[in-house]
């Protein structure tokens, strides 16, 4: 069973819609969605069969068509955020098929933060509305915190642990993880505040995923080792091991400084929907799935 993992990224996540198009339309056919941040927004769009719409929707977005300054001054001490953000929550609540996500046969898998309780929450398809992928992509202080329930929540990307174990759970063999920043290393010394601020932002958005990845080539390793042992990994007591293939999918090149997270813009969105859709492509070829 294949699965695709969206990572968190703001702006950035036009990217992973170009992925979307590539890895739905000749990819291997995708069954699990999970995501956080942004990344739960193409997630659910694309499980309800949006995908068309919602690279329209990129393709013609603006910042203001996101969020707007807060201008009651006057009211500042009372603010939990600096933007207000009604149009995307009106958005979401108005033109995603949600009806189609709760009766679909593909399962959905988004993070949020609780800030009430501490802790990570993942809600999964059937309880999924708008509100839970408002508060997923909740960027905090930017984007004012959602409640739910007696609970606020924030962003998903500030607390992922474990962002591929629901996939697993639901039965994933392969898992496609789609990040918003390239891989390779930056060798040279960060030049300022921004520069500095734009590598933290890439690292607590991608090093969960990076850690839970290494964490399942570390179980394909022991699972070899059972093997060539003569032992039957999925008769083992303490734990199901199977093997499981993890894919990632990486920006070819840099997607901007740390601004790039929150100016949206049609022009760069284009872009960014190619890049993805190329990058995915390449990484189809080279693992022969095309």
């Amino acid at each position: 069973m294949d699965a695709v993992f969206l990572s968190g990224g703001g702006a950035r996540g036009a990217y992973e819609v170009g992925v979307l198009q590539a890895l739905l339309k000749d990819g291997p056919p995708i069954e699990i969605f999970g995501g956080a941040s942004v990344g739960a927004i193409n997630a659910v769009l694309s499980a309800t069969g949006q995908l068309d719409e919602l690279r329209e929707v990129w393709r013609h977005l603006s910042t203001l068509r996101i969020y707007r300054p807060r201008l009651d001054l006057w009211n500042v001490t009372r603010w939990r955020s600096l933007t207000d953000n009604k149009a995307l929550a009106n958005r979401l609540r108005d033109h995603v098929h949600w009806q189609k996500l709760a009766h679909s046969r593909l399962r959905v898998f988004i993070s949020a933060t609780n800030v009430t309780t501490k802790t990570a929450e993942t809600f999964s398809t059937t309880e999924i509305t708008y509100r839970h992928v408002l508060a997923s992509s909740a960027i905090p202080i930017l984007f004012p915190p959602v409640k739910i329930g007696k609970s606020w929540y924030i962003d998903g990307a500030f607390s992922l642990q474990r962002p591929l174990k629901p996939l697993l759970d639901a039965g994933a063999s392969r898992i496609f993880t789609v990040f918003l920043s390239p891989r390779r290393p930056r060798l040279r010394a960060p030049s300022s505040l921004f520069d500095l601020a734009d590598r933290t932002l890439e690292v607590i958005l991608s090093s969960a995923v990076e850690v839970d990845r290494a964490q399942i080539e570390a179980t394909n390793a022991e699972v070899q080792r059972l093997r060539e042992l003569g032992s039957d990994p999925g008769l083992m007591q303490h734990k199901a091991y199977r093997r499981v293939q993890v894919i990632g999918i990486y920006p070819s090149r840099e997607l901007g400084a740390v601004a790039s997270y929150l100016h949206f813009s049609a022009k760069r969105s284009s872009e960014l929907i190619e890049l993805g859709k190329r990058d995915c492509y390449q990484v189809l070829k080279r693992h022969k799935l095309l």
